[in-house]
Order: C-alpha cells, then sequence, then structure tokens
C-alpha cells in the first residue's frame, strides 16, 4: 500500500481548497475590472468544481477495501457526478442567469487547473 487513506483525505481537503483559493482571487479581479456580473460568472463554476471534486473523493474514499473493479467504478462514479455537477451549474449560470461566457470559462479553467495542480502537488 503506497498512500493511506489519511493521505488521501489530506488530498482530497487541498483539492477543494486550492481552486476556491484561486477562483476567488480571479473573482475579485473580474469584479475590479468587469463589474460583479462576470465576477460571479468566474466564482460559480470553481464552487461547483470543489464542491464536485470533493463529492468525487468522497465517493472514491469510501467503501473501505474493495476489490479492483468496485473501485474504479466508485472512482469513474464521482467523476461522472463532478461533471454533471460543473456542467449543469455551467448551464443555470449561462441560460438562466445571462452571466458573461468568458467568466465562465475562466473560472472553470482556473478550478481546474489549480485542482490538478493541488493533486500533483504530494
Amino acid at each position: 500500500m503506497l498512500n493511506s487513506v489519511d493521505a488521501g483525505r489530506r488530498l482530497m481537503l487541498r483539492a477543494a481548497v486550492y481552486p476556491l483559493a484561486a477562483v476567488a482571487v480571479l473573482a475579485l479581479i473580474f469584479l475590479l475590472l468587469a463589474g460583479p456580473k462576470a465576477a460571479l460568472g468566474a466564482l460559480a463554476p470553481g464552487v461547483a468544481i470543489a464542491i464536485g471534486g470533493s463529492i468525487a473523493a468522497r465517493m472514491a474514499l469510501t467503501g473501505g477495501v474493495q476489490a479492483a473493479g468496485s473501485a474504479l467504478l466508485r472512482l469513474i462514479l464521482g467523476m461522472v457526478v463532478k461533471l454533471v455537477l460543473v456542467f449543469g451549474v455551467l448551464a443555470v449560470c449561462f441560460v438562466v442567469f445571462k452571466l458573461p461566457a468568458l467568466a465562465l470559462l475562466a473560472g472553470v479553467a482556473v478550478g481546474l487547473m489549480f485542482q490538478a495542480l493541488a493533486m500533483a502537488r504530494l
């Protein structure tokens, strides 16, 4: 066993906090440059990525010791839930609230980038 469950939980926390901090900074920049609607557009998908990532990690880390197929299935289901959540938030923000597309895409890009960087740093 390479990593303990505790190391996985620490990684899950880091993968949720780093994107939130980065997206908050991005939203502040958008607030100063383009106004509150663009700031909300940058913040919403980043929060969805952080929440979706923590849900996916919880799904992957629960269940105890199981066969490899079950563990892989939990991991895939967690990623599907995360993607559905992120795309749902994007659709609602774009169609219902008419938030700027550039801010929404910037929030997604920054959130995913910092989540990947948090998971890569062991």
